[in-house]
């Protein structure tokens, strides 16, 4: 089996893409020969030049589907298999709307609207693989649908297919985004798919080259793998299942010869709970798969840095080398194959086994982003930010004798000057009420109203979307509020109790120091950058005009400053300061 994800074909940019895919087709799996190929999402860019705004290309679907012809004359008779990525429904109101031109270009939006089944016979045994479509209806455009959603509906469409009736050897889920990025309400996908050996993925481009193997089991036992991107790093993976047992590798466009060692499989991917991992232990030979366009000079193994001699050529890419699986019953081992073909191309893996069950640790940054629930993280993050900074506003209802810190540390006196300055902001009513006011609004009230979708308007604020009359939940809107909250509300309440503080040291008078002026002109500028670029490139110029949160922050922000330099401060070095307006 094959896998490759995050294609991005387009009209604009990198125009190698597909005919890189085509190449893929004609040089690799023609040697390798899949009995099935998923494409596990954006299929398409869908992206103009700016990078920002965003639409269907009718010409990259046209271009998608010419690649995956070509690819079928030399991959005869794979089956292809294709699912929808956020790309694929960016500026797409509906599933039947001209837009959704995933159901006309691709090779499996024919026969299934959303998600859907797949089941394999082989002599042996049937193989199960289920397509998971997350992407939001309606699909708004960028950025707004980096996450994917499952409300109960389409859950339950999920839990009928996992349930159909056909018995199955192996159960293998496959989707473009990862469960983590995925909203979704009770009992939730990881939940639905506990049965199935493996999830494969794609869309976070191993946040570009950081997390390269990023891969974790799921408490259910399920493998979650998500896989590096074709746009950027030409990635692709090779899956074989051998005694009912999954291996896989993942390999680049440059790599040759392709190795795959199937038994003993991989220590850190066993999972016995949905694999018979107990015959590798009874096995005779080690197994491995040799995929090169010329023949195999040489294929050596070591274990353990013992070499263990050259594996026997069987038939097709199958190599065998025999061994006594008595020297390797406790602990951990490493096993090397370095493979030489005629083409002077030389490549290598080593890999750990265990024969008692003993298996190194995932990455721990590859758990974290694979097995948290981030768009509940960050509503509950974004939440306790919102009510930290509304909180440091009740200072006003105690005396200031009360909020400072006890200490003579350098790091006492810096935070009481601080909690002074807050102090004193609260004690101005003006200033006091409006940043409480503003914060409120940023929670509660719309960001902007804008053209989310062709021909429709939608209205954005931090706990979700209204748009064609359905609410799409909050997750990245999430992220925007945390942003706008620690680069623009932070900032001003800060930069307004320090003009207030340096004016009741100068007994009201206005300031004059002009390097007092440059972090508010720092942020003014900031964010009207952020006003007139962001959303009103992808939204069009409604997000502008009606915008309170974004177009609403600069006027805030220039209201607010005029007015702590006119506040007039009578003393605010004393607990009994009093606060007027001149």
């Amino acid at each position: 089996y094959f896998q490759i994800s995050d294609l991005h074909i387009s009209k604009y940019k990198d125009l190698k893409r597909g005919p890189d895919l085509v190449h893929l087709c004609k040089t690799h799996l023609s040697v390798i020969k899949p009995e099935i190929v998923i494409t596990s999402g954006d299929l398409v860019d869908a992206k103009y030049p700016d990078h920002v705004s965003s639409t269907q290309f009718a010409e990259e679907w046209t271009a998608y589907k010419e690649v995956v012809e070509l690819c079928e004359e030399f991959l005869k008779p794979t089956k292809w298999l294709d699912i929808r990525g956020n790309h694929d429904a960016f500026d797409v109101p509906d599933l039947e709307h001209p837009h959704n031109y995933y159901r006309e270009y691709s090779k499996q939006g024919k026969h299934s609207k959303m998600s859907y089944s797949y089941t394999h016979n082989k002599n042996y045994g049937k193989y199960r693989f289920i397509g998971v479509d997350a992407c939001p209806d309606p699909g708004p455009r960028r950025p707004f649908n980096f996450f994917g959603q499952l409300n109960t509906d389409r859950q339950s469409d999920l839990i009928k297919l996992a349930q159909e009736d056909t018995p199955s050897n192996l159960t293998i889920w496959f989707g473009h985004y990862p469960t983590s990025i995925i909203v979704q309400d009770p009992p939730g996908i990881k939940h639905i798919m506990r049965k199935g050996i493996a999830y494969l993925c794609g869309h976070l481009h191993t946040l570009n080259g950081m997390v390269p193997s990023m891969y974790t089991k799921q408490k259910t036992g399920m493998l979650e793998l998500e896989l590096g991107d074709w746009r950027d790093n030409r990635m692709y993976r090779v899956l074989a299942i051998d005694n009912d047992i999954l291996s896989f590798i993942d390999a680049k466009l440059t790599d040759w010869p392709v190795i795959l060692l199937t038994n003993p499989k991989h220590a850190l991917f066993q999972t016995p709970s949905h694999e018979p991992v107990h015959l590798i232990k009874s096995s005779t030979h080690i197994r491995f798969l040799v995929f090169s366009e010329g023949d195999i000079v040489s294929a050596t193994v070591y274990i353990d840095n013992i070499n263990l001699g050259s594996g026997s050529h069987i038939s097709g890419p199958l190599y065998t080398l025999p061994w006594d699986t008595s020297k390797y019953i406790t602990g951990l081992h490493n096993i090397k194959i370095i493979v030489q073909d005629s083409l002077g191309n030389e490549n290598e893996i080593t890999q750990p086994f265990s024969l008692d069950g003993s298996h190194p640790d995932f990455k721990i940054i590859s758990r974290l982003i694979l097995m948290t629930n981030i768009s509940f993280l960050v509503c509950r993050f974004y939440r306790l930010t919102s009510l930290y900074t509304f909180f440091c506003g009740l200072v006003k209802y105690y005396d200031n004798h009360y909020i400072f810190i006890t200490g003579e540390s350098y790091l006492c006196v810096l935070c009481n000057k601080w909690l002074f300055k807050l102090w004193l902001t609260s004690r101005t009513n003006f200033t006091y009420y409006s940043h409480i006011l503003f914060l409120l609004y940023v929670t509660f009230g719309p960001w902007f109203v804008g053209d989310l979708l062709v021909d429709h308007v939608g209205c954005v604020f931090v706990w979700g979307i209204f748009l064609k009359n359905t609410f799409i939940p909050g997750s990245v809107t999430y992220f925007y509020g945390l942003f706008q909250i620690i680069t623009f509300n932070i900032p001003l309440l800060l930069i307004t109790s320090h003009i207030l503080d340096i004016r009741s040291k100068l007994r009201s008078r206005t300031i004059t120091q002009s390097y007092l002026k440059i972090p508010f002109i720092i942020l003014l500028i900031f964010q009207s950058l952020l006003t007139f670029k962001e959303f009103p490139s992808a939204y069009g110029t409604k997000a502008l005009v009606i915008g309170p949160v974004r177009t609403g922050s600069i006027i805030f922000a220039i209201y607010t400053y005029y007015y702590s330099n006119k506040v007039s401060v009578q003393d605010g070095r004393t607990q009994s300061c009093t606060v007027s307006y001149s």
